[in-house]
């Protein structure tokens, strides 16, 4: 008899644990269904997989864990909704509100977000690669340790916005706004930033490796230790920029200006800087090897200790500037 009953037990739990993980409510499901909103619902773990929710109102709801890959949620209200280790590849979510939404993890390879609001939206090791973020609000948004590598972020505005350790190889940032934004130890290997605003912006250590930052506005910003390293700065402005120890060898900066910048202990080993505006720009015991300073303005500029081994200083204006000793 024992047997028996053990055995039944056994084929129950068996049945139970081969039953499909389903947490959502299913009526608040039925109800999304059937009228496009469902604030503060319980969708967890839903299968929403290709489904057409666009303009769907589910603010404050819970999809945590559910899949909406391919799914239209287009210019829905998504609003401090919980999207954590929720898979959206492919979803579209053009000019959807994601403002204030909890997204940590969540997979979003190639969704379509242009000009959607993620305004302060919680986005740690959020995989956005590829995806296509043109226009979009990314105001204070946390996007630490993010993947946004191959992503399009022009025009995006990402004031304030902390991308800690952030991979964004090989990005298009063309004209993003990055005022203010924390990208300290992020990875923007041959990203695109030309006439980004990244005014008082921290890429403390940094690696800029290969990009292309023309024309880039970089007043006050923290670039130390960070690897610039044959990246194209051309008219970049680093008025008042901090770049102690940054690498900056087989830079092109040429016409950059450097108005009371700080270069201490810099690496401009063979960098382009023709013509480039050096007032009063603190050089002390940087490396300046084979640099060509042609046509360069080093009015007042402090160079005691530098090395400028090989380097071309013709026509270059060295009024008042402080040489490094013989």
């Amino acid at each position: 008899m024992k047997v028996i009953i053990l055995g039944i037990s056994c084929l129950l739990m068996s049945g139970f644990w081969g039953m499909p993980a389903s947490a959502e409510n299913s009526e608040h499901l039925e109800k999304l269904l059937k009228t496009n909103e469902c604030i503060k619902c319980d969708l967890k773990g839903a299968n929403l997989k290709g489904k057409n929710l666009k303009g769907a109102n589910l603010s404050e709801a819970n999809l945590s864990e559910a899949d909406l890959t391919n799914a239209d949620l287009r210019s829905a209200n998504l609003k401090n909704t919980q999207l954590q280790n929720t898979t959206l590849v492919e979803a579209n979510l053009e000019k959807a509100n994601l403002e204030n939404a909890k997204m940590r993890d969540a997979k979003m390879r190639n969704a379509k977000l242009r000009g959607a609001n993620l305004n302060y939206a919680r986005m740690r090791g959020v995989r956005l690669r590829g995806a296509d973020l043109r226009e979009t609000k990314l105001a204070a948004t946390f996007l630490n340790e993010a993947i946004l590598m191959e992503a399009n972020l022009r025009l995006a505005n990402m004031t304030g916005a902390d991308l800690t350790g952030s991979k964004l190889n090989q990005a298009n940032l063309d004209s993003v706004n990055l005022q203010n934004a924390n990208l300290t130890n992020a990875d923007l290997t041959g990203v695109f930033l030309n006439d980004a605003d990244m005014r008082g912006a921290n890429l403390t250590n940094a690696n800029l490796t290969g990009a292309q930052l023309v024309s880039v506005g970089l007043v006050s910003a923290k670039l130390n230790n960070a690897n610039l390293t044959s990246t194209n700065l051309t008219r970049a402005n680093f008025s008042y920029a901090d770049l102690s120890e940054a690498k900056l060898n087989n830079a092109n900066l040429t016409k950059a200006i450097f108005s009371l910048a700080k270069l201490i202990k810099a690496d401009l080993t063979g960098a382009r800087l023709q013509n480039t505006y050096l007032y009063k720009a603190n050089l002390f015991h940087a490396n300046l090897t084979g640099a060509n300073l042609e046509g360069a303005n080093l009015v007042q500029a402090n160079l005691i200790d530098a090395n400028m081994t090989g380097v071309n200083l013709a026509g270059a204006n060295l009024t008042d500037a402080n040489l490094p000793k013989p």
